[in-house]
């Protein structure tokens, strides 16, 4: 094996796992985290509206944002924002901040590492391999707060999230700028990803190597090789 590597790890639905993750689940947790919200906010005294589905709404508004434009990566502090005032709870800018924190804060729990996940990362790690983490995220803060949780901060050297960065993983020039970032040849990156867009064709845009974390497709004939069903199957293309 090749020390030399750095290590790519998309974030969410490769290494860390939620329920969001599988589209055949049939809740996602993450609404729990609005209700949070607003219950931390009518505790304070603030009139909630009762009934509202603030999950569904605040998704609407991130669309509703995207396709005004330009194209960028969106900031779930100002998604946040805008929220709070469509549902007539007009904070400011100190409260927000409580409110993004305990956003960020009860969204990270729902971000679990499995064992066999876990283990990985020690091996690598023992191994020399440097190792870095990739998200599509509009919060910086969310990737080190579950790394945190799950107490495997001190296995990766940098994280590189689309906030960070200020461009959408889908964009090759977000690998290209971690590169230039680090100061090494795209050759000498190899990234895995469950995501054909952000995590396969973007990255080798940008001369990356990748491997395909096919647990979604089970690793159809179509899907661009080398693809994986188990994350330790990594280790045979780290030669």
């Amino acid at each position: 094996m090749d020390r030399g590597v750095i290590v790519s790890f998309d974030m969410a639905c490769t290494l860390f796992w939620e329920h969001g993750c599988d589209p055949r689940y049939p809740y996602r947790p993450v609404r729990a985290v609005f209700t949070k919200i607003l219950d931390y906010l009518a505790g304070l005294g603030y009139n909630v509206p009762r009934g509202v589905d603030a999950w569904r709404i605040y998704g609407e508004l991130w669309r509703s944002i995207q396709d005004r434009g330009p194209w960028r990566e969106l900031w779930h502090r100002y998604v946040l924002l805008k929220l709070l005032y469509r549902l007539g709870l007009e904070v400011d800018y100190r409260l927000l901040d409580e409110i993004y924190d305990l956003y960020i804060s009860e969204r990270a729990r729902l971000f679990l590492l499995p064992p066999r996940h876990k283990k990985l990362l020690e091996y690598l790690n023992g191994l020399g391999y440097t190792l870095v983490l990739t998200t599509g995220t509009g919060a910086h803060d969310l990737p080190l707060k579950i790394l945190e949780l799950n107490n495997v901060s001190k296995y990766f050297k940098m994280v590189f999230s689309t906030q960070l960065i200020g461009i959408p993983k889908s964009d090759h020039r977000f690998y290209e700028e971690i590169i230039d970032t680090l100061g090494i040849e795209p050759d000498r990156m190899i990234h895995i990803g469950d995501s054909l867009e952000a995590d396969v064709y973007s990255p080798r845009r940008a001369g990356i190597k990748t491997v395909y974390y096919g647990w979604r497709t089970m690793c159809r004939a179509s899907d661009p090789s080398p693809c994986i069903t188990d994350l330790w199957g990594l280790t045979d293309y780290l030669l």
